[in-house]
């Protein structure tokens, strides 16, 4: 795995609440870029294939405020729903999905953009919370950071992929 995927993928901790950050620079316009991240169906991209995702439903292509998007998983052999909500739109600088039915007590992925020249700076902030605060002291604790590393980092490769080939193999929304 490169140095710098690995680097750029931080959980920290504060009073039982966890961040996850993670932050990539590439090279194409922050609205090119935010278009990309606002189709839905681009994330099934970004995810490992062990996962096994897929999007069950969508009530809003391309994504706006309030959008529901639910969604299927297995994780360790475990089927999980997932329904997200966009709760903050602001194109094409930021966009904010809340789980509001899944596996975490909270789960919060805030997605910035950030020119910088014909560049752009994207910046993923995760906030979650477990539904048993008791789990936090197990290992059961390392193996979800564990996992959150992976899928991220697989995250951060594919991404790079997409924008190194251009936009010949990106789906962007539908008007």
């Amino acid at each position: 795995m490169p140095q710098a995927v690995q680097e750029s993928i931080r959980i920290l901790e504060r009073k039982h609440d966890w961040s996850l950050i993670c932050e990539q620079r590439v090279s194409c316009p922050i609205a090119k870029t935010f278009s990309f991240f606002s189709t839905a169906r681009n994330l099934e991209r970004l995810t490992p294939p062990f996962l096994r995702f897929r999007i069950r439903h969508i009530n809003s292509e391309p994504l706006v405020a309030g959008a529901i998007i639910d969604y299927s998983l297995r994780l360790h052999h475990i089927p999980i729903r997932w329904r997200s909500q966009i709760e903050k739109w602001e194109p094409p600088y930021q966009f904010v999905d809340n789980q509001i039915r899944g596996p975490f007590k909270l789960w919060q992925h805030t997605h910035t953009f950030r020119a910088d020249g014909n560049d752009t700076i994207i910046t993923d902030t995760v906030q979650f919370n477990l539904y048993c605060r008791a789990l936090e002291y197990t290992p059961i604790l390392t193996w979800i950071h564990d996992d959150l590393r992976t899928i991220f980092e697989f995250r951060e490769r594919e991404i790079a992929r997409v924008f190194e080939n251009g936009f010949s193999r990106v789906e962007t929304p539908r008007s």
